[in-house]
């Protein structure tokens, strides 16, 4: 994969043209601002600028063991992440535990919940296991760029046009009960699936906006 570190910077010449706006209160920025733990969460089809804006703060990321993965793996590494390769799927039992020592250890953990292959916009239980047994919260993110190409994948891959006008809407989330179980947590897991949904709806709405 000889290209791949064109295609990362072609990618940055890109990535640095974007005009960036957060929309968040004060206690999500807080968390964003500090070294952590808390697990940043936002949807595979939006991922691509949230990689880039948590560069080199050492943070972690989820990534699988596809082909593509492989690809992103080593965009990533050079961007400075700590790369976890596995899923849901595969490697699923191992990633976990590579998952929480992160949050232990006081880091950042990046997740794309609805990955590797979807469905779009459902959330795994991944990244709510993993912020339920460290008692690390969750910072949920969705991105709305003014103008963006978007891919006839599954998940719908959008890249932001140069020089194009980019939200991010954040969202934080404290500790998940460690007592839940069963229902109530499948319940807390459809209840952050909504918020994260909502949040791209809103960032999606105001494109183009002021």
């Amino acid at each position: 994969m000889w290209w791949i570190p064109l295609f990362r910077a072609l990618l940055a010449l890109l990535l640095r043209t974007l005009r960036i706006e957060w929309e968040a209160d004060d206690e999500a920025r807080k968390l964003l601002a500090s070294r952590g733990p808390f697990v940043l969460v936002f949807w595979h089809g939006s991922m691509l600028v949230p990689w880039w804006l948590m560069r080199r703060r050492h943070a972690a990321a989820v990534v699988s063991l596809s082909r593509d993965g492989e690809i992103l793996a080593r965009i990533l590494a050079a961007w400075g992440y700590t790369v976890l390769r596995g899923s849901s799927s595969r490697g699923g039992k191992g990633v976990m535990e590579s998952m929480r020592s992160v949050l232990r250890d006081g880091g950042i953990l990046c997740v794309t919940p609805d990955g590797p292959r979807g469905p779009r916009h459902e959330m795994k239980m991944g990244a709510v296991r993993a912020a339920q047994t460290t008692g690390s919260p969750l910072l949920l993110v969705a991105v709305g760029a003014s103008r963006a190409h978007a891919l006839t994948s599954w998940d719908r891959f959008e890249i932001p046009f140069p020089f194009a006008r980019v939200r991010l809407h954040l969202a934080r989330v404290d500790r998940i009960d460690t007592a839940l179980d069963g229902e109530a947590l499948e319940q807390c897991r459809r209840s952050l699936e909504s918020m994260l949904r909502e949040l791209h709806e809103r960032a999606a709405h105001r494109r183009g906006g002021s």
